[in-house]
């Protein structure tokens, strides 16, 4: 046998240089902004704020003008039905998109169709030619768009930052929302009166192409432009159909596979489930208050258009606060705990708020309902995408979207009861599910309170 000579290196190998990896110093620890100092998500970031101001001040203006034409709370809870119709039908169909192509391009195009569609409500209002089945309209084309948006938005994240940065990104995201929630509510409720709704949804199709346009600043790391490899199937008699035709049955039976890979993965994960309903039930019974707020705010606190600005606002105030105390938190390792204490927060709090018959009184108590709110869902959100493999995230997103759909789909039964009993018992019975669901999730469910 051969001897093997040692080879001498041609020069020296200077430390770190090698192939091997040298750690010399630790990471730089994760502060408030971390994630912004990242370009691809620094733009991303810029983008969102632009779309949820413009979110924000539709809701004002929306919610305002139904309650206005109609005064029904049960009109209120058929607007927002609506809206989370196609994403409860059709959400799934959007994580598979996600996960196959250019979440950045889905972005946009999404983003681009919701500018239309608002444009087009604001020209109704302006010539005015509204109708209640034109903001029902309106709102199920909405929902269909945030079938994709929604999930490529929430699983873009990963790919424009580091793991160890991801719970600062998305609370840094939940930071720019409820920014927008403080100033998008007070500016759309001040603006009500001077332009009126037509005014304030023309402000909004502005602030959706600011959003369009910043996300063509993004660009995709390498290797990640398509999320999930392109795969052609063969069919079974060893040619294929390389028509138009042929694509799109091919394209159609690839995301049917890649829906039932996602069903399959999430069905033998019982962390996944039990994090998936822990969003379900708060998101489901919880937070539909928000969009029974304009009858709140008239039949129970007796106030106009800028004091019901003003109540949503104080969420916002509250939602802000407690978005940048995660974001400041790095890389928390008690964030099962953490869930179930803002879970808990959110529903007694909520519970306090239905009680009140004191605006001043109301104005506070909103501030703990936001931060409960806000807080839960960006750790809820966290622990998602931080314990689900990347190529498998957007159908994953996806299924915790149908959870966001089910907030407005809850609204109409809850507008029902409203109408029958009064919102603020409808708003106090929801509280006390969420209430009683926390308790029992932190009795009986010991894993998720390890969770770090």
């Amino acid at each position: 046998m051969e001897e093997r000579q040692p080879v001498e290196p041609t020069q020296p190998v200077l430390l770190g240089e090698s192939e091997l990896e040298v750690v010399t110093t630790e990471l730089p620890p994760v502060r408030t902004f971390t994630s912004l100092g990242t370009p691809n998500y620094l733009w991303y970031w810029l983008s969102s704020v632009a779309s949820f101001a413009g979110l924000q001040m539709q809701i004002i203006a929306r919610g305002w003008l139904v309650w206005q034409m109609t005064g029904s709370e049960l009109a209120l809870g058929l607007v927002s039905f609506a809206f989370g119709v196609p994403i409860f039908l059709f959400s799934l169909f959007g994580g598979a998109l996600a996960d196959r192509l250019n979440k950045r391009d889905l972005l946009i195009a999404t983003q681009a169709f919701n500018v239309v569609v608002t444009l087009a409500i604001a020209v109704l209002i302006s010539l005015g030619m509204i109708e209640m089945w034109h903001l029902i309209a309106a709102a199920v084309a909405t929902g269909f768009s945030f079938v994709v948006n929604g999930p490529a938005r929430q699983s873009i994240i990963p790919h424009l930052v580091q793991k160890r940065e991801l719970l600062n990104a998305i609370s840094l995201n939940a930071t720019a929302m409820n920014v927008t929630r403080v100033v998008g509510f007070a500016l759309g409720g001040a603006l009500l009166p001077l332009i009126d709704f037509a005014g304030v949804y023309y402000l909004v199709v502005a602030f959706y192409v600011i959003s369009t346009a910043l996300l063509f600043f993004i660009s995709m790391p390498a290797g990640d432009e398509e999320s999930a490899p392109m795969r052609r199937r063969t069919p079974a008699g060893g040619e294929m159909d390389t028509g138009p035709y042929g694509a799109a049955t091919r394209f159609m039976a690839d995301i049917w596979a890649d829906l039932k890979e996602g069903l399959g993965y999430i069905r033998h994960s019982t962390l996944v489930i039990m994090l998936l309903a822990m969003a379900f039930v708060p998101l489901t019974f919880g937070l539909p208050y928000m969009n029974l707020m304009p009858a709140f705010a008239d039949d129970v606190l007796g106030l106009g258009d800028f004091g019901y600005a003003m109540l949503l606002m104080m969420t916002g105030v509250g939602a802000l606060i407690a978005s940048l105390t995660i974001a400041s938190l790095g890389d928390f390792k008690r964030k099962g705990m953490l869930l179930i204490y803002l879970a808990l927060g959110f529903g007694i709090t909520l519970a306090l708020f239905s009680m009140s018959h004191s605006y001043v009184l109301s104005l506070i108590i909103l501030v703990g309902v936001g931060a409960g709110s806000t807080g839960y869902m960006a750790v809820n959100n966290t622990l998602i995408q931080s314990n689900v493999p990347r190529h498998m995230l957007g159908r994953v997103m996806s299924i915790y979207m149908v959870t966001f759909a089910l907030m407005p789909m809850g609204t109409l039964p809850i507008g029902a009861i409203a109408e029958a009993i009064g919102p603020a018992t409808a708003v106090g019975a929801g509280a006390v599910v969420v209430i009683v669901f926390t308790l029992a999730v932190a009795l009986f469910l010991p894993r998720l309170r390890r969770l770090e």
